[in-house]
């Protein structure tokens, strides 16, 4: 019994040195580099905005950040490395809807979009579902034909990636039937609109904007909560009726466990990163731009994309 009681008071007694030394770490963050860690290929868009955001950052935290590639598995092998990681802060995961969301949605990867707390998004892109100039007019005369000549209208994207599953959604939503052409990529479903093998496409907005501009493409609806003001002509799904909302995301998470200090630190430099003009211009410069949302908010993302097009996949 007495042997017991003394275990029991020596753990009482080490407690608060352990919270002690918890507060001191989380206080002291970061004492040492810091690992971002990029789930897809060196010279990509997300390498390039990883690596712009960590050399930012890096000199807000005062350590340096290295910035590694870990590919492969849709981005899997990359977030499974962070999510493994001990939860200290010293891993970030560089993260996009693809490897955070639609890759879980395939199969058992080892983790879950809510396995991870967001620091905050950095960038989104528009997508938009464009068509040949020549064709409809409006997303509602695409509707009143698709109801009448169920299946006949083409669209072109990739398999199960989020142009994929915004136009499917949209098609289930609007209740039509599309038929899905499988591309290679982007620029084949846009080289097919505009050749007239395809009758749709959905694609960043980015990739089609010198086509609308032209006048040789039309955009009919874009998936984001508000107009885009690069295609304020555009209205969204959303104005059209239908919940159907989807951005091409990038951000930086750190997998749950991460001592609360420790994230509301990355949160805040993050933050003040992304409103710095100097680096909203370099990464303009990249050919990319910023879209910042704050950490409840991009973590907000994660559950609400997942359940989505969890939804649409099937």
């Amino acid at each position: 019994m007495k042997t017991t009681r003394r275990i029991l008071i020596g753990a009482l007694l080490a407690l608060p040195l352990a919270t002690h030394a918890f507060t001191a770490s989380a206080q002291q963050y970061p004492a040492k580099p810091i690992t971002f860690i990029v789930p897809w290929p060196a010279g990509g868009t997300t390498d390039i905005i990883g690596r712009l955001l960590g050399e930012a950052m890096s000199k807000e935290l005062g350590q340096p950040v290295a910035v590694v590639n870990r590919v492969g598995g849709g981005g899997a092998v990359g977030t499974k490395a962070a999510f493994d990681a001990p939860k200290d802060g010293y891993t970030v995961l560089v993260t996009t809807s693809g490897n955070h969301v639609l890759t879980p949605i395939k199969g058992n990867v080892g983790y879950q979009p809510d396995d991870f707390i967001g620091i905050g998004q950095i960038s989104s892109r528009t997508l938009i579902l464009a068509t040949k100039s020549d064709r409809w007019k409006s997303a509602r005369e695409l509707i009143a034909d698709a109801k009448a000549n169920p299946g006949k209208f083409t669209f072109g994207a990739v398999p199960n990636v989020l142009p994929f599953l915004v136009a499917s959604g949209f098609a289930r939503a609007a209740e039509i039937k599309l038929t899905h052409v499988p591309q290679t990529g982007g620029a084949p479903g846009v080289t097919g609109v505009l050749g007239g093998h395809l009758d749709l496409v959905p694609e960043s907005l980015e990739s089609v904007q010198q086509h609308l501009k032209s006048g040789a493409m039309r955009g009919l609806v874009v998936f984001n909560e508000a107009r885009d003001p690069a295609a304020p002509d555009v209205p969204t799904a959303k104005e059209l009726g239908f919940d159907v909302v989807g951005n091409p995301w990038t951000g930086l998470a750190v997998a749950k466990g991460t001592p609360e200090p420790i994230v509301a630190r990355l949160r805040d430099v993050m933050a003040k990163v992304a409103k710095d003009p100097a680096f909203v211009a370099t990464v303009e410069r990249s050919g990319a731009s910023v879209e910042y949302l704050d950490g409840p908010a991009f973590t907000a993302l994660f559950s609400r994309d997942f359940e989505k097009f969890k939804a649409a996949s099937q």
